[in-house]
């Protein structure tokens, strides 16, 4: 619902397009994931909503970038580094559908390396944004961060059968996005 509302935003294409770019990929990731994990699936049908969960986390990541980059980047800067972003993303994506038993530090190597594709413009998010929304966007970043190591680690895993490390990976996922949406939602009013 939270996604969806920014999309009330008053705005041309220029504010609506980003929002709705990042509205799609953070509900295509939420849908895809909750269908991937609640349904009992056959061996055939798992494997791919396990490829389509996988490739909706590199779409979200650039999802997530695509309203960011362009509204806080300089005009020259923001559409280059989403280009560079987005290419890595379908990579991310061809991976995910086409190599889906890689192994999970593969994966997570990519997760995080195109989620960090952003950094050397650090210093223009922090001009752009305020300190908060500094604080969320790296605090954000470091939660996912932590949430691919714990996925590619398997660990700690406390409770297995209860709450394992894909819980964990799970709760810091929901972390980290709802820190994002707040900077999202911010930059957006």
């Amino acid at each position: 619902m939270g996604a969806c509302s920014l999309l009330l935003v008053d705005g041309g294409v220029g504010r609506i397009f980003p929002l709705l770019i990042y509205s799609i990929s953070l509900c295509g990731l939420l849908g895809v994931s909750a269908l991937y994990h609640r349904k009992h699936w056959q061996v055939r049908g798992r494997a791919w909503m396990r490829r389509l969960d996988h490739a909706f986390i590199f779409i979200l990541i650039a999802g997530t970038a695509t309203p960011i980059c362009l509204w806080a980047l300089p005009p020259a800067e923001g559409p280059f580094i989403l280009v560079v972003l987005w290419a890595a993303t379908a990579v991310g994506v061809l991976q995910s559908l086409f190599w889906g038993k890689a192994p999970k530090w593969v994966a997570a190597i990519l997760y995080v390396g195109v989620g960090w594709i952003v950094v050397p413009y650090f210093s223009d998010f922090q001009r752009a944004l305020s300190t908060t929304q500094v604080g969320l966007l790296l605090g954000g970043g470091i939660i996912y961060t932590v949430g691919a190591v714990v996925y590619a680690l398997k660990k700690p895993n406390p409770w297995p059968p209860i709450f394992g490390y894909h819980e964990i990976f799970h709760l810091l996922v929901i972390v980290a996005a709802t820190f994002h949406f707040v900077v999202i939602y911010g930059l957006s009013h």
